[in-house]
């Protein structure tokens, strides 16, 4: 088990009730597609697991670990467990693709050859052989994407929390970008991915976690949805 609500909610300062007494479990490698309309509670549910927010009520565990619990100076170890990839990439634009990576694997305290041995080792990963030097506003849409991709892994993270990856991205690409996370998936890193591509949720067969006004409504495969 890496995951583990008991009972979360969360009611922010203005009274809005985000999460409402959700329980549930995602196990070591399996990936979660995170559906639910705007307002539904997907963007506070990611929040809970880097615990940029905690709950109101309830307890969460990430590897048996209480992080309701955790100290504030513990929040940093926890996190560097986690890769987070955003919907609008994110990068530092004043910095190459390789560059970006290596920032990721610094502010953690890795060594230099271990950076540029782990920095090249992502880039070819997510097919980025050859763009080490470009920098963000040389790349499409894409391939930015793919960049953040890399930075988020660079670390070997337990859990790949991907935030609306293919928002921003055509059709194609963003099956470019899915098979990338499966592949990334299939190594054994769990992937929680908030989204509401309909279709490219149907393609993957995964498990779905759907909500509603706060609450957990559906938690099946998509398979089952058929």
């Amino acid at each position: 088990m890496l995951v583990q609500f008991y009972n979360v909610t969360k009611v922010y300062r203005n009274g809005v009730k985000a999460l409402n007494d959700v329980s549930l479990k995602i196990d070591r490698g399996e990936f979660i597609f995170l559906m639910g309309p705007s307002g539904a509670g997907k963007s506070t549910f990611i929040k809970m697991l880097f615990r940029e927010e905690v709950p109101t009520q309830g307890q969460i565990f990430i590897s048996s670990r209480s992080i309701v619990r955790m100290k504030r100076s513990e929040v940093p170890h926890l996190r560097r467990s986690m890769g987070v990839v955003f919907q609008d990439f994110k990068l530092l634009e004043n910095k190459t693709v390789a560059e970006n990576i290596a920032f990721a694997m610094k502010v953690v305290g890795a060594g230099n050859r271990e950076i540029a041995a782990r920095t090249s080792d992502v880039i070819n990963l997510v097919g980025l052989k050859g763009k080490e030097n470009s920098f963000p506003g040389q790349l499409s849409g894409g391939e930015q994407q793919r960049v953040g991709i890399a930075r988020a892994i660079a670390n070997r993270p337990l859990l790949l929390i991907a935030d609306e990856p293919s928002g921003n991205l055509d059709m194609a690409t963003a099956d470019e970008i899915m098979e990338l996370l499966y592949n990334i998936n299939r190594k054994g890193t769990t992937v929680v991915m908030a989204t509401h591509a309909r279709e490219l949720v149907k393609k993957g067969g995964k498990r779905i976690i759907t909500l509603e006004a706060g609450r957990v409504v559906s938690d099946m495969c998509a398979l089952e949805q058929q």
